[in-house]
């Protein structure tokens, strides 16, 4: 088994998770990867993909198990996936993993996005950590979210951020809850802020990317790959 991380660019960020899980499959195929392939009438190739990325968004760390029935050299795996992979799909880095470790879905629980932000009135550097500090600080950050098919209801970001930086001028670090925990749109988080700040412009996305998805100890977030998350 491998863990293979990847990155998903901008000509590609209006593909859907789903179009990404078939673009992977054709991937292998032109690699011709020894894939192991699932059991019964209609076999699939035994593929696992992270948390879905929303439609619209760029990400530089997003993840994917695959079972080979032979060994390849993690290495010689990259390079085989990035010969035939379209421009703006990139593999960053792969492991081999035991059978029974953990899949994607029960380990990653946190997602880390960088948004830049514009704004009507420019606030120095530490004018905006005093903003983020503050909203921060705040008792809870109640936001309606919109759904599609179902009733809107009302939400606490404030209990879903795990942490929060300034790391440049306009441009802000979330780390968020996301996965089976339930998640936090990048959108929402910019709303919440522009409810608070009038002078931060409207959104789009592409002032964000999605750094990675995580692992949230308590204490730190490690990539899936991670020795201490894996084991080996």
């Amino acid at each position: 088994m491998y863990r293979v991380k990847f990155a998903k660019l901008e000509k590609l960020m209006y593909i859907s998770h789903l179009e990404v899980i078939k673009t992977l499959r054709r991937i292998f195929r032109r690699a011709e990867l020894p894939v192991a392939f699932s059991q019964g009438y209609n076999p699939r190739i035994n593929l696992a993909v992270g948390p879905p990325l929303a439609v619209g968004l760029i990400s530089q760390g997003e993840y994917f198990d695959l079972e080979l029935t032979a060994e390849i050299l993690p290495a010689e795996l990259i390079k085989r996936l990035n010969k035939v992979s379209p421009t703006d799909l990139k593999f960053i880095k792969a492991v081999q993993i035991a059978d029974n470790i953990k899949s994607l879905s029960s380990l990653l629980d946190t997602a880390i996005y960088q948004i830049t932000f514009s704004y009507s009135n420019s606030p120095s550097l530490a004018e905006e950590k005093e903003m983020l500090a503050d909203f921060m600080n705040s008792k809870e950050i109640m936001i309606i979210r919109h759904r599609r098919k179902k009733s809107d209801r009302e939400i606490d970001l404030k209990q879903r951020i795990f942490a929060a930086e300034v790391l440049s001028a306009g441009k802000w670090e979330f780390s968020v809850v996301t996965g089976s925990r339930g998640n936090v749109r990048p959108e929402e988080l910019h709303r919440a802020l522009q409810n608070k700040y009038p002078e931060i412009k409207d959104f789009s996305p592409l002032q964000v990317v999605r750094e990675g998805v995580y692992v949230n100890t308590g204490k730190e977030f490690y990539p899936p790959y991670a020795e201490k998350i894996i084991g080996s």
